[in-house]
């Protein structure tokens, strides 16, 4: 077969796998997971594509609005893995602050004005007034063949010099909602929740969630010319921060006017 032909056919053949089998696409993500400490970063969530369409069998239902949720620090589940352990190693939980591996994560990403995928937005709001937070709604992404930008900015985020935090990733809870209902009515035609599985109102169940407990995530990777590990460390730690049931509970709603406006009370 001749060189030409050949390249054709590698490169056609993986895009008509992509197109015939609408599972294959991606799940909601953000455009730079993971990001050097120290460094402000533009980023975006992502997404990929919208909710089941019994009709069609396909992912094709639109995405009307967004939600996404930050952990907050302070209603956080922490826990540390060494660095290049095993998959299966299980994290070893911290009973301590967060502030006792990141300096400065409170009020750290802010929301990007933009009204390109919905042309309703707000950030949301701890008790103390730091952004926890951002929603989207009043659209209609295409739930195939477009991409949806959710852009943000993330500020310059410091690991403790003297901690043994090689890095730290922060689990978010991110809501794609195709039709507003109730939490009862939560299904993969309605909502695709890409939130950790922690017992709150927004886990949904492996039949009901397209992306059970497969949260998206933003990664804090020290900085060794900035702030070398100490030695004691060894290799250092992998720290995850992930929200809490209480926290989501309390978050993802989205209000509106003086009104919760998804999921409806």
């Amino acid at each position: 077969m001749p060189k030409f032909k050949r390249l054709i056919k590698l490169v056609l053949c993986p895009l008509a796998a992509i197109a015939g089998n609408p599972a294959a696409m991606a799940h909601t993500s953000l455009q730079t997971p993971a990001i050097a400490e120290g460094t402000r970063v533009f980023n975006a969530v992502v997404i990929e594509h919208g909710c089941d369409d019994p009709a069609t069998g396909t992912t094709s239902t639109p995405v009307f609005g967004e939600s996404v949720v930050f952990p907050d620090g302070a209603d956080s589940v922490i826990t540390t893995k060494p660095v290049g352990a095993a998959p299966a190693t299980p994290a070893t939980p911290y009973a301590g602050k967060l502030t006792d591996f990141v300096q400065n994560w409170a009020n750290a990403n802010q929301k990007i004005q933009s009204r390109d995928v919905f042309t309703l937005e707000d950030v949301k709001y701890d008790a103390l007034g730091n952004i926890v937070g951002f929603w989207g709604g009043n659209g209609n992404l295409p739930g195939v063949n477009y991409l949806g930008l959710i852009p943000f900015v993330t500020a310059p985020v410091l690991l403790q010099p003297a901690s043994c935090a090689a890095s730290a990733t922060f689990v978010l809870g991110i809501a794609d909602v195709c039709k507003i209902t109730g939490i009862a009515g939560f299904n993969t035609e309605t909502v695709n929740l890409w939130t950790p599985a922690v017992g709150s109102n927004y886990d949904g169940t492996p039949d009901t969630n397209d992306g059970y407990d497969s949260p998206v995530t933003l990664k804090v990777t020290r900085n060794q010319a900035l702030h070398p590990l100490p030695a004691a460390c060894g290799a250092g730690l992998d720290v995850t921060v992930t929200p809490s049931a209480a926290q989501l509970n309390r978050d993802m709603p989205v209000w509106y006017n003086g009104k919760q406006a998804w999921p409806l009370p």
